[in-house]
């Protein structure tokens, strides 16, 4: 396992690629009540597990000084949540039929929950949501993620810097990231929203430098071979274990949100319920990714690895296609098995587009142009 150079990590990418899909398949169950899943029960390490794992991979060696760390991370970041946001924004049906607003998604930004009586204010609390918030648009609600992302890397970086001028460093950033969960916490039990999501920042960071803070211990010995390793019957029997007690912790919470920053009732809970599922992922694809790569096995493992590979274009488009049928055709879908069939609607929409995306407008992803093939490429 290498953490520091550009080489992908077969079972980093597979976990990341099961997580969009868990995001995927949970935001089909807000769509449609009847294609009931269980995502609600997964709400405390679906995206704490994705924050933490990006922590795992973040990097600064390729950059010379943040002024270059900032450039890269916004031609690669920054710019796709801008362009993608407002290109969904200008595909969203309500701006073109206003009619269909009371069917769209509720609209709250920074505590604001505004009155929108023509297309106009759509528009404008859209922008406002994209620019001020750090929300996305209606049309591509899951990006929040990547301007999150952004904005906890540059706070990271400048961390490490922080931190590596004082004579304990690692204890330096444990503490700082203690502190900006409790940060986090208190603003959110204050029902306070400050400007580009500061107050769900601080929440991140904690989880992100948790990543951080266990990548080498994760690469010396949890995918160690030989002597330095953990058997694999126990890396096995240590996520059987904490997913268990995820079970035993996690308590299900409709409102729990980290992109509002709603956090539940308790931190401890909170803490030990994404700690715990965490854990259970990690172990889990730790081990499979000793499991020999051939048969069902090997496409499984290429389907999530193309799902992380194309993460920015199917945050968007699974969003967009949900949004359309909700607004559309809700009444149609939303009944005993039908609604599962929009599971199917949605994964064929997002095959098409990715190949639309990688290859033509390659450049709203902040990516080189990829073949078809390429694009969709599971083999590897």
């Amino acid at each position: 396992m290498v953490l520091r150079n550009q080489t992908r990590i077969g079972w980093i990418d597979e976990f990341k690629g099961f997580v969009l899909l868990l995001v995927c398949l949970y935001h089909v169950e807000q769509s449609f009540s009847y294609a009931n899943m269980g995502m609600l029960h997964l709400s405390a390490l679906r995206m704490s597990a994705f924050f933490f794992i990006s922590g795992m991979l973040f990097s600064t060696r390729r950059f010379p000084n943040f002024k270059t760390y900032f450039i890269h991370k916004s031609k690669v970041l920054l710019l796709p949540y801008i362009l993608l946001s407002l290109l969904f924004l200008a595909l969203d049906p309500v701006v073109y039929n206003f009619d269909l607003f009371p069917k769209a998604p509720r609209m709250t930004v920074m505590n604001i929950r505004p009155e929108i009586a023509s297309v106009w204010d759509y528009i404008y609390w859209n922008l406002a949501k994209i620019f001020v918030a750090g929300k996305s648009s209606i049309g591509s609600g899951p990006l929040w993620f990547v301007f999150t992302l952004y904005s906890v890397s540059l706070m990271f970086y400048g961390v490490q810097k922080f931190a590596s001028r004082l004579k304990a460093p690692r204890a330096a950033t444990i503490i700082i990231a203690i502190a900006s969960l409790a940060g986090g916490w208190l603003l959110y039990r204050h029902h306070i929203r400050l400007p580009l999501g500061i107050e769900r920042d601080l929440t991140v960071l904690f989880f992100f430098t948790c990543g951080w803070l266990s990548r080498e211990p994760i690469r010396n010995t949890l995918c160690g071979k030989g002597k330095k390793g953990i058997p694999w019957s126990l890396v096995v029997a240590s996520s059987v274990t904490a997913f268990i007690l995820y079970a035993a912790f996690e308590i299900p919470d409709p409102n729990f949100s980290i992109m509002n920053n709603d956090l539940g009732k308790s931190l401890p809970i909170f803490v030990a319920s994404s700690f715990f599922g965490i854990a259970g992922l990690v172990t889990a694809f730790v081990a499979a990714d000793k499991i020999p790569n051939i048969g069902p096995i090997r496409i499984l493992k290429g389907i999530l690895r193309n799902i992380s590979r194309n993460a920015l274009v199917i945050l968007a488009v699974h969003w967009y296609i949900l949004l359309v049928m909700r607004l559309l055709f809700r009444a149609s879908f939303n009944k005993p098995g039908v609604a599962y069939i929009s599971i199917a609607i949605v994964a064929a929409g997002v095959i098409a587009a990715i190949p639309l995306f990688r290859c033509k407008l390659y450049k709203l992803l902040g990516k080189q142009p990829a073949s078809v093939r390429e694009s969709l490429n599971i083999r590897n």
